[in-house]
């Protein structure tokens, strides 16, 4: 994960599907340095901070955070620098505060819902044996409300609100004097209510949020950074199947109605996006119209 120059003040680390980390970004101001999420754990937050190091004026102060997820917050601490994020977020940083973190505690909350088995694993992954004894949970210093723009000197970042239904706290963090949005999984699938799913509404309400935005760059944590054309290539599939699926629960006629609309078989990832949807519509107990 080595640091990439993404635009003259924008530096970032990309993803690690290994043990889930996050991308984290850098917005390099005149007077101070903003950094997008803190990474899934203490050694993450080092590793970015190390490789922040040598970029010349990097001055670190601030830290915003998009939304609560273990693999977002656990090296805030270690970055320990003023730390911004919505309300919602700071209620789940008090209450994992209280959390154990060792075998017994984490299968305990799966079972109860409060985790997914998916979390779990990758925080014993990423943190073996004694280190999850270490697991720190820092909270934020400051909180906004619908919207904050923070001065760097010479670029400002415009940190908002953007909700839905990965993490109703999910916070945006755009440059627009650079034109990057870093969205943190805030266009993601719902995970803790059974299969991952999307719903078409919820999607068209976070999408409504940016589309104005002037963007060169988007950066979603667990994907590769996405140019403009890309990700409104990948915004109109997204509605495009989002509205093939429409109510349907059932997989064989939504598979039918994609071979009758596109006269191909569809490929992993217009599945994955059908399945999403069609999960979507059962946990909600949508009925289409017939």
């Amino acid at each position: 994960m080595e640091m990439k120059r993404l635009t003259e003040r924008v530096y970032m680390t990309g993803h690690d599907h290994a043990t889930d980390r996050p991308a984290l970004g850098a917005i390099v101001g005149e007077r101070a340095t903003l950094i997008v999420d803190s990474g899934n754990s203490a050694a993450h937050a080092r590793l970015f901070l190390e490789q922040l190091a040598a970029v010349p004026g990097a001055e670190p102060r601030y830290l915003a955070l998009t939304h609560w997820h273990w693999d977002h917050v656990f090296g805030a601490a270690e970055m320990d620098l003023t730390t911004i994020a919505h309300p919602l977020t700071q209620q789940k940083l008090r209450q994992m505060q209280s959390y154990r973190w060792d075998d017994a505690a984490l299968q305990e909350r799966v079972q109860t819902g409060e985790e997914i088995a998916f979390c779990a694993e990758n925080i014993i992954k990423e943190h073996p044996g004694a280190l999850r004894e270490s697991i720190a949970i820092r909270p934020a210093d400051i909180l906004y409300d619908g919207r904050l723009t923070v001065d760097l000197g010479g670029v400002t970042c415009e940190i908002f609100s953007l909700g839905g239904e990965h993490s109703a706290d999910s916070t945006a963090v755009y440059c627009p004097q650079e034109q990057v949005l870093f969205l943190g999984d805030g266009m993601c699938q719902e995970m803790f209510e059974g299969p991952w799913s999307y719903d078409l509404p919820d999607y068209e309400a976070r999408l409504q949020k940016i589309e104005g935005l002037p963007c060169k760059w988007y950066v979603n944590a667990h994907w590769d950074p996405q140019n403009a054309d890309d990700f409104a290539r990948a915004a109109a599939q997204m509605r495009a199947l989002g509205k093939l699926v429409g109510a349907e629960t059932d997989s064989v006629r939504v598979y039918a109605q994609y071979r009758r609309q596109y006269g191909a078989e569809p490929d992993e990832a217009a599945r994955e996006i059908l399945d999403s949807y069609l999960w979507g519509n059962r946990k909600r107990g949508r009925q289409p119209l017939r």
